[in-house]
């Protein structure tokens, strides 16, 4: 087995299997495409106001469930920032009509950016994220952040059950702790998540210390090369 992450190597060889941890991919991909100032400038942001990213997924079924969640819970932190900036990184897997239409719905203000999650990441004092990879890309990126997720009621009751680890974000479960809140399915409530960014954004040094556990992580990960690495294990098998 080639794996991406350290604790597979341990859980496959403890079951018998060889295993060889060769790092995570990501670490060559997630990078900012232009400079923080240049994006900033090009959305009409400012230096001096909070930004707050939102990273809704990549399915239709995703949007739909978090996105209305993630800009209610925006609409609450306005009452603390009411200067706050809004930035949707918008997949492009997915149709400019199912994120028109949510936006006009809750009729708050914001930008979207197509295709430049990193550079969103980049402007961003605070991010609310779907669990997924984009966890892993805004821990490299050492963003402070909040993992979402909310599913077909139906399906997380069905799903649910199978999960045996304590974390759902990919961050936490690399860590092997809560380093990022969860607001997963009955707790992805607009209030909490707001509560939650409104601490961070208001206490440095909590921002900070997340920042720095971020930086652990991204350590964990391992180092750049991951590609190269598996396909020098897969030509020495193969010769």
């Amino acid at each position: 087995m080639i794996v991406l992450f350290k604790f597979e190597e341990e859980f496959y060889k403890k079951h018998g299997i060889t295993a060889q941890f060769v790092g995570h991919p990501l670490l060559d991909i997630v990078k900012p495409t232009m400079k923080k100032s240049e994006l900033l400038e090009k959305l009409s942001f400012t230096e001096e106001n909070p930004v707050i990213a939102l990273l809704p997924g990549s399915r239709n079924a995703e949007i739909k469930n978090i996105l209305p969640v993630m800009l209610e819970a925006c609409s609450l932190m306005q009452k603390d920032f009411p200067k706050l900036q809004i930035v949707i990184a918008k997949s492009t897997q997915i149709d400019w009509e199912i994120y028109n239409r949510l936006l006009l719905k809750s009729g708050i203000k914001t930008q979207v950016v197509e295709g430049k999650t990193y550079d969103c990441l980049n402007i961003a004092n605070f991010s609310l994220v779907a669990s997924g990879t984009a966890t892993l890309e805004a821990a490299i990126m050492q963003k402070p952040f909040a993992v979402i997720y909310k599913m077909n009621p139906l399906n997380y009751f069905l799903y649910r059950p199978m999960i045996k680890i304590p974390y759902i974000g990919m961050v936490n479960i690399v860590a092997g702790k809560m380093i990022v809140p969860e607001f997963i399915q009955f707790r992805a409530k607009p209030a909490l998540i707001a509560e939650e960014a409104i601490k961070t954004l208001k206490d440095t040094a909590k921002s900070e210390k997340i920042k720095e556990e971020l930086a652990k992580i991204k350590t964990l990960l391992g180092e750049k090369g991951a590609a190269t690495r598996a396909a020098k294990i897969v030509t020495e098998l193969v010769n």
